[in-house]
């Protein structure tokens, strides 16, 4: 099969056919929704999915977002002969005395042996979870607390990174998560206009990358180039989009503020053709951009969408 886009909107009540991944050809035509609703069973709803990847087992996780019905969903990664994902189980679900740190999800990300780390907006921290292929624990059940974490406050099961509310070096408004080539841990603190680095396994805080002195203003989504060498950083208070050199250690605005109507920048991704793709929330766009300048490449890739685009993925 040819590669695909996979787009994840909004969503909401109002708006419950947006509620799936939303699939699209690499000229920009829309085909058909990613996950087969058919074989969800009657109590999974999808509401508001967020950030989605392919796991260690190839199996696709998704972010399912909405409050009450806050879970990383399981869906196979094999393609059924429509072309869609079919339904395998709630792998992580919201408790509230076993797992409570889930709440309102918004991204997923797997660590180098495979365990399952989730950012939340309510609960304001990264909760880390068994992965599929654990040999120490359940799948998908929380992991025990980092040796990194001090123990003075009772914290959610799983916690990896807390919230400002429990720990002083905590969170304020986590964002996107992704792991750099080292395996550390990347987290957009969106209200400290900061991205904080922890300690791979640890959880140990050790410095923050990229913060306001580089013109960082509310960092939502995050991407690290396929060479592993940058890491971009999506500036939702000016939209601009920002590039972390990895190995020199600095950062420079990368696509300028506004840059080819950029506004609300969202989740990015490199295609096939060497440009940079990136889901304008706001405008309801897919935008392109070069990859070594930064600047805009003709017109929208896609225009017009039906919701604000969320995140975005060339799969296949």
């Amino acid at each position: 099969m040819p590669k695909e886009w996979y787009v994840s909107f909004h969503g909401g009540e109002e708006k419950a056919s947006l509620n799936n991944i939303h699939v699209y050809s690499t000229e920009g035509k829309e085909l058909r929704k990613a996950l087969n609703k058919k074989s969800l069973p009657e109590d999974i709803v999808l509401r508001e999915l967020r950030g989605f990847v392919f796991g260690p087992d190839q199996n696709l996780y998704v972010v399912n977002s909405y409050f009450e019905y806050s879970e990383v969903l399981k869906f196979k990664g094999a393609r059924n002969k429509n072309g869609q994902h079919d339904f395998v189980q709630v792998f992580v679900k919201r408790h509230p005395k076993m797992n409570p740190g889930i709440d309102h999800p918004f991204n997923v990300a797997f660590d180098s042996e495979g365990d399952l780390y989730v950012s939340s907006q309510n609960t304001s921290l990264v909760a880390r979870y068994h992965g599929p292929v654990s040999k120490t624990g359940e799948p998908g059940t929380p992991r025990p607390l980092p040796e990194g974490l001090g123990l003075e406050t009772e914290l959610p099961p799983g916690t990896f990174v807390p919230s400002a509310k429990l720990e002083s070096n905590g969170l304020l408004e986590v964002r996107g998560v992704i792991f750099a080539p080292n395996n550390d841990l990347c987290v957009a603190d969106r209200a400290a206009d900061c991205v904080r680095i922890y300690e791979a396994r640890t959880g140990r805080h050790l410095r923050d990358l990229v913060s306001r002195s580089d013109q960082l203003d509310k960092p939502i989504h995050l991407f690290l180039s396929p060479d592993s060498c940058y890491l971009l950083v999506g500036s939702g208070g000016n939209d601009s989009i920002l590039r972390h050199d990895l190995r020199k250690g600095s950062t420079s605005v990368f696509v300028a503020p506004k840059s080819g109507g950029l506004n609300g920048p969202a989740g990015m991704a490199l295609g096939d053709d060497g440009l940079l793709y990136v889901a304008s929330r706001n405008s309801k766009e897919i935008l392109r951009y070069g990859w070594i300048d930064g600047r805009p490449r003709g017109k929208p890739f896609i225009k017009d969408l039906p919701d604000n685009p969320e995140f975005l993925v060339l799969v296949g």
